[in-house]
């Protein structure tokens, strides 16, 4: 005769915690009900980490032509850092409005938000805020880490989440600070 119950609990019963909990939950320290979607937008993506961006993106940029001065082609794109400069916080602003509105309008390849070729399809509005070399430049360097500071792939302590860790630890510590959680949340039978 078959089991009638095959169903078994293979760990260990979840230990219940009763403490109340009376804190409201949900947002806080919102801007006012009129704001503009870019003060919420600044609760997350700050300015400190803005400038950690430009920060690193510079150092990147400085320590890769460096590194590859002797192996950079004549016409590569990467001269043209120097001709244009190194990253700035507005410049920043702006990369981050162009990464986002490439998420609105979508395009098969990035150089395509700036091709003039169809009129019909053509988003102008791109060529206004950078050169298309520019904006893959930047895409190019981005960083956020000093790479001087993790550790190689071939050593133990490597970690493969150092490049993108603090950008998670950021974003962690934002949510916490602007949303009061459930300290519980229980399932029940009716």
């Amino acid at each position: 005769m078959a089991d009638p119950n095959p169903w078994f609990r293979v760990y260990p019963p979840e230990i219940r915690d009763h403490t109340e909990f009376d804190q409201n939950v949900g947002p806080k320290r919102m801007p006012p009900r009129n704001s503009r979607p870019i003060a919420y937008f600044m609760l997350i993506f700050t300015m400190d980490l803005m400038k950690k961006f430009v920060l690193e993106t510079n150092r990147y940029a400085r320590n890769f032509i460096t590194r590859n001065q002797h192996n950079i082609s004549n016409k590569s794109r990467v001269h043209d850092w120097h001709k244009k400069g190194k990253l700035t916080l507005i410049e920043f602003k702006a990369f981050v409005a162009v990464i986002l509105n490439m998420g609105l309008i979508k395009k098969a390849t990035i150089s395509e938000y700036w091709n003039r070729k169809h009129s019909s399809q053509s988003t102008p509005w791109f060529r206004k805020v950078f050169t298309r070399n520019r904006f893959q430049l930047l895409l190019k360097f981005l960083h956020l880490v000093d790479n001087r500071k993790i550790a190689p792939r071939n050593s133990p302590s490597y970690d493969p989440t150092a490049k993108f860790k603090p950008i998670v630890d950021h974003f962690n510590l934002k949510a916490k600070n602007i949303i009061l959680r459930l300290k519980t949340c229980r399932l029940t039978n009716p």
